[in-house]
């Protein structure tokens, strides 16, 4: 039996932060140690042991891991139109993708052993005989599980208060404020004096609460919304100046810095991509 999707565990002390990046797969991943800052197209959130990612195909996302502890989680990615043969009836296994962005769970310690074991089940072990047939068992069982606890309610992501992040509580406005207002004017210092900090103060808080520096998350912000533009099929000049970039030459910089590919790339990938109706949506 061909399997239906790839695994992996993936465990860091400390690294860099992540390109932009979106798959036409949807990918799942389960963080089961330390924690880590998550960018989901424009939105930052904090995922923490328990935290379970929905993220569906096609949608920007990076993370960067925080110091202190190891940043553990298991990834898996699966095309979804190999899962939809098993839908139906009652049960839609990719209703947890839909929506805006992406889903998120957060577990309690009781569903985090519950459901952790179909998640190493589903790692790659001895190439046994129904070894394959059983790794896609656990894969289906567990999108139910998740799906029957997306439905139950109350797994929301918890606030930075009640991880007892003050830094995070902080910076939760300005990262608001950054996210609807990528083509405004955001320097350090008019971003600071907006919400009465002192420019270094506002540094360390937001590089304490989210791993990375205001500027590279102005940066992110305005590569994702130009990403968008190139997508509709604006120009590069056109995208950058949308997105919030004065500079073509910094815009193009970033851009690959960010996506590794450059803007003129990635808006020729999006268009063959959909004239040969690669895209799949959910």
């Amino acid at each position: 039996m061909k399997g239906l999707f790839e695994a992996e565990l993936k465990r860091d002390v400390a690294r860099e932060t992540e390109p932009f990046r979106f798959h036409d797969s949807c990918e799942i991943v389960f963080v089961t140690g330390g924690t880590c800052t998550v960018l989901r197209e424009a939105e930052m959130i904090r995922a923490g042991r328990g935290t379970v990612l929905l993220i569906p195909a096609g949608v920007l996302h990076m993370s960067v891991a925080l110091p202190g502890a190891e940043y553990a989680r298991t990834v898996i990615r699966f095309d979804p139109e190999a899962v939809r043969p098993f839908c139906g009836g009652s049960t839609d296994l990719l209703e947890i993708f839909r929506g805006e962005g992406a889903g998120a769970l957060c577990l309690n310690e009781a569903e985090i052993r519950e459901t952790e074991p179909l998640f190493r089940a589903c790692l790659a072990g001895p190439d046994a005989f129904g070894a394959d047939l059983r790794r896609n068992l656990a894969f289906l069982e567990l999108l139910v599980r998740l799906g029957e606890l997306s439905r139950e309610g109350g797994h929301d992501l918890r606030t930075p208060e009640q991880e007892g992040d003050k830094n995070f509580g902080r910076i939760s406005p300005i990262v608001r404020y950054i996210r609807d207002n990528p083509a405004g004017s955001l320097s350090l210092e008019e971003v600071a004096e907006k919400f009465f900090y002192n420019k270094h103060y506002l540094c360390r808080i937001f590089k304490a609460a989210t791993g990375i520096s205001v500027g590279q998350y102005i940066a992110a912000v305005r590569i994702r919304y130009a990403a968008d533009f190139l997508r509709r099929g604006c120009s590069v000049q056109e995208s950058g100046r949308k997105a919030g970039f004065k500079n073509n030459s910094n815009f193009i910089s970033t851009f690959h810095k960010l996506m590794d590919v450059s803007p003129g790339q990635y808006r020729q990938q999006s268009r063959r991509n959909a004239d040969s109706n690669q895209s799949i949506t959910i």
